[in-house]
This record gives structure tokens, sequence and C-alpha cells, in this order.
């Protein structure tokens, strides 16, 4: 089972990788990366709100509270800022 998690991992950060590279470039795929980029990192913020609330159970430290909601944080703004559009880098 760990070897899944870890699978699933890599791609996961593939993705984030691959589609941060293609929304920060002129190409016509930079919109649309963008978009993706922006829906993925929400659905990791999501998941830090689950991981907050699962958090208050017996037996866990205030350390993971405070990690799931900084995580919650960096992953919204990142969102955002990937969604921002940016000046065209054309020479006239």
């Amino acid at each position: 089972m760990p070897i899944i998690l870890i699978i699933l991992l890599a791609l996961l950060i593939t993705a984030l990788v691959v589609l941060a590279m293609l929304s920060g470039g002129s190409s016509p795929l930079a919109g649309p990366a963008g978009i993706l980029l922006a829906l993925l990192l929400w659905l990791m913020a999501l998941f830090c709100v689950y991981g907050f609330l699962a958090s208050f159970e017996p037996g866990n430290s205030v350390g993971f509270k405070i990690g799931y909601a900084l995580g919650f944080v960096v992953l919204v703004v990142l969102g955002i800022l990937s969604l921002r559009s940016r000046p065209s880098s054309g020479t006239s």
C-alpha cells in the first residue's frame, strides 16, 4: 500500500511542476495551465481543511493543527497567484 501512495504523490508533484512551467510561459497553454494549477492547489487546500478538522481527535498535537492551517493558507495564496495575469513580454 505505501508504494501506491508514493506513486500518487510523485504524479501529483510532477503535475504541479509541469503546470507551473506551462503557466509561466507565453504559450497558448499558459491560461488553461494556470487555471488547472489553481484548481489542483485548491483541491490540496481542501484536503488541508479535512486534515485540520481530523486533527481535533484526542491524542493529536497542536503541531498538526498549525501545519494544516499553514498549508491551507499557502495553497490558497499560491492558487490565487497562479490566476493573476502576467504582463506581456512582447518586444515592440
